[in-house]
């Protein structure tokens, strides 16, 4: 059902190229063949067998093959192996470690007691326990002027996560791994394909799921925990041929959340009560048959949905929704529309600013954006005033009534 697929993924960094590397050597090869017919009619064996062990050399540095560790992410952050300090943990002893080794895997082991992790506890319940942990108590640094973390050197490492709680995502993928690893549970770090992002793929019960702590810290409400490809695939691409594949929804949160509506005209209600207990995800089935006709008009409500999120900045509402797509029901009862909801607008996310002068910042953002049009040309103006349905189920008239169209074109995508 991929042509129902409809996605609004979040603001990521921007894609870093990586420069490209053939011209150079293509170049020099041209150089010796060159110089090889002005010489003699042939090449030797010898210089023929040197040259293709040069061209080999030299594909295989523009084309790298994957590897889990060793991979530098924004040309800054290198993932590395933890295995020294998780099979020290496992054996206890200690000896090959070094020093800062030693301090990591003593904070490690302060943190699991803080997570209240036993060993009677399943695999999910001590994944979950070690997310919770994480997103909650290692926040990412706040503060309007806050661009890098300020301990660079370590940020991309368990030792400076668990220390001074600043990290890149390396750092959180790292420490996440290393904490499952001292659990005796499999886990790696993948990296996306243009290596501007990592996160880990942890395998429960025999299947593997996507989780991406970094995403979610701060928040915690699960909306990149125990994903599939299918998902996570959505805002990210990475080689799927080298690292294993997730395809199960059994400890997926929003799959837990599910919620099985009458038709697609109540998905704004079943989203509505998601918001209001600040789920990160959750899935919709529908007792109706979903026809392509009803996917695109659901993707239209999403749609409405996070325009009208994004819009208003209501409180203890999502800033907007993350993504929104179809997937296969695994109980094989049709189709799921699955919505992440990644960040919330609280009191613990806000900048700190009093009333007054955030009715100075409105007066003056209506005034610099004062008469513009509807992109649906209807002539509506923005003169300041905000929709009064943010304390009301949204329906198919309201969404209308606030600028939402309905397209049962083949494909509906966010903006």
């Amino acid at each position: 059902m991929e042509t129902y697929e409809s996605v609004k993924s979040n603001p990521v960094q921007p894609e870093q190229k990586e420069k490209k590397k053939g011209g150079a050597w293509k170049g020099i090869v041209a150089v010796i063949l060159a110089a090889g017919v002005v010489g003699s009619t042939t090449i030797s064996a010898f210089n023929l067998v040197t040259l293709k062990s040069y061209i080999a050399e030299q594909k295989k540095e523009e084309n790298p093959e994957t590897t889990e560790d060793y991979v530098k992410i924004a040309d800054n952050y290198e993932i590395k192996p933890t295995t020294n300090i998780s099979d020290a943990y496992k054996s206890g002893d200690t000896s090959k470690l070094t020093d800062k080794e030693k301090e990591t895997l003593d904070m490690a082991k302060k943190a699991i007691k803080d997570m209240k992790i036993t060993d009677s506890m399943s695999d999910f319940e001590k994944e979950k326990a070690v997310y919770d942990w994480m997103t909650k108590k290692l926040q990412q640094d706040s503060g309007a002027l806050t661009v890098i973390p300020s301990t660079q050197e370590d940020c991309d490492n368990p030792y400076g996560v668990l220390k001074y709680h600043n990290a890149v995502c390396v750092g959180y993928a790292t420490t996440f791994r290393m904490f499952m690893q001292m659990m005796g549970i499999e886990c790696k770090v993948e990296h996306n394909t243009e290596k501007f992002h990592s996160w880990d793929v942890v395998k429960i019960d025999g299947d593997w799921y996507i989780t991406d702590i970094y995403s979610d810290a701060g928040n915690g409400n699960y909306a990149n925990f125990n994903v599939t490809d299918a998902m996570y695939g959505q805002s990210q691409s990475w080689d799927r041929d080298y690292f294993p594949a997730a395809n199960s929804l059994k400890y997926n949160m929003a799959y837990q959340n599910k919620k099985t509506v009458d038709s697609i005209y109540d998905l704004p209600k079943a989203l509505r009560a998601a918001m209001d207990k600040k789920l990160g995800g959750v899935m919709v089935a529908f007792k109706e048959d979903i026809t392509e006709e009803k996917a695109q008009v659901a993707n239209a409500i999403a749609s409405s949905i996070d325009n009208f999120l994004m819009s208003g900045n209501y409180k203890d509402m999502p800033y907007s929704l993350g993504t929104y797509n179809w997937i296969q029901d695994p109980d094989g009862k049709g189709y799921l529309f699955n919505v992440t909801m990644p960040g919330y607008n609280t009191d613990n996310t806000s900048q700190n600013i009093s009333e007054k002068e955030q009715k100075k910042i409105d007066k003056a953002v209506q005034k610099a954006f004062q008469g513009l049009e509807s992109a649906n040309g209807d002539g509506m103006m923005m003169d300041g005033a905000s929709a009064d349905i943010g304390n009301k189920d949204m329906t198919m008239d309201d969404a209308a009534q606030n600028g939402a169209t309905f397209s049962t074109e083949e494909t509906v995508e966010a903006r």
